[in-house]
């Protein structure tokens, strides 16, 4: 069955229908295939299957819709798909700006034979026939890098995936949108950090969490028909009613910003993570609900990499 329409203008309103992506048929069998691939350890098929599982059925159990890519893949790229370990990470390959549907292009050598196959898949899912294509646009982004913060604002990281010299063409994508105002934050890609969820995401209307380095990180604001200006990373919150919670991974867990809100104060973590976000949401009376994917989180992301929504409703 297809989709009807996409929709999707916060990262905190209320999780409706979500795609994921099963696992691929192949283990990562050694440390040479980790680093291949961009793994950070072995992880076989089975457990990264079973973790799959465990987060869909957590999806599901909340009312949220978890449509699983695999039955969309083309026969003819079957072969292809269950040889690439990150189709997981669907997150970074595509996303909803509103009501549009919105490609990215892999910034990684091994992601781009599948980013091209889950685009197939997702034009099937929305209806299209082979050979048709679904997309308003195409950026290069990968789209770890991009948030949607609410009134109809988006804050984007050009680095080590995104291309800082196509930061303007996703500008004027968002205004098609019906965005208003782009925040472009630039993290330096020798810090190793693959994309800004695993050092940032937003916590409901109040307030937002970030790796404490990026207070040094300023923000080039661009507005609609606005000539663009900078701001310090912090003024740019609270001007905007923020307050900015900090961490540093090595006091809590690397994927402690890889979260989805299921609600606007529900949170969706790794059980390694939960533990450590519920401390730091204690005060914003927000709960955090933890799920055991921790294979998949020896591919280097977590919940938030392993879910891209379609539908939030407000």
């Amino acid at each position: 069955m297809a989709f009807d329409q996409v929709e999707c203008w916060s990262e905190d309103g209320r999780l409706d229908s979500v795609v994921v992506f099963q696992p691929a048929a192949l283990d990562v069998a050694s440390a040479e295939e980790a680093v291949a691939v961009g793994f950070s350890r072995i992880v076989t098929r089975v457990e990264a299957q079973d973790a799959s599982n465990r987060l869909r059925e957590v999806l599901g159990s909340f009312g949220c819709r978890a449509i699983d890519l695999v039955d969309f893949v083309s026969p003819a790229d079957r072969v292809v798909s269950n040889t690439t370990v990150n189709r997981v990470f669907v997150r970074d390959t595509a996303v909803a700006l509103g009501a549009r549907l919105v490609r990215g292009a892999a910034g990684f050598p091994t992601r781009v034979a599948e980013f091209d196959v889950t685009h197939g898949a997702l034009s099937r899912l929305m209806g299209c026939p082979d050979g048709d294509v679904a997309w308003a646009s195409v950026v290069r982004v990968e789209f770890g890098d991009v948030f949607l913060l609410g009134q109809r604002r988006l804050l984007v990281n050009v680095g080590l995936r995104s291309d800082a010299r196509y930061v303007r063409d996703f500008v004027e994508v968002a205004w098609e949108a019906g965005f208003e105002e782009v925040a472009v934050v630039r993290i330096p890609g020798d810090l190793g950090i693959i994309h800004l969820d695993l050092a940032f995401n937003v916590l409901g209307e109040e307030a937002v969490l970030a790796r404490a380095f990026l207070r040094h990180c300023p923000l080039q604001v661009c507005v609609r028909e606005r000539p663009a200006k900078w701001e310090s990373f912090e003024d740019y919150f609270a001007q905007r009613g923020r307050r900015v919670l900090t961490f540093e991974p090595g006091n809590t867990h690397p994927f402690l910003s890889n979260f989805i809100h299921l609600e606007p104060r529900l949170l969706l973590a790794s059980e390694g993570v939960a533990p450590h976000l519920r401390a730091l949401v204690r005060g914003l009376r927000m709960e955090v609900v933890g799920v055991d994917i921790d294979a998949l989180e020896g591919g280097n992301g977590s919940v938030r990499c392993l879910t891209m929504p379609l539908r939030r409703v407000s």
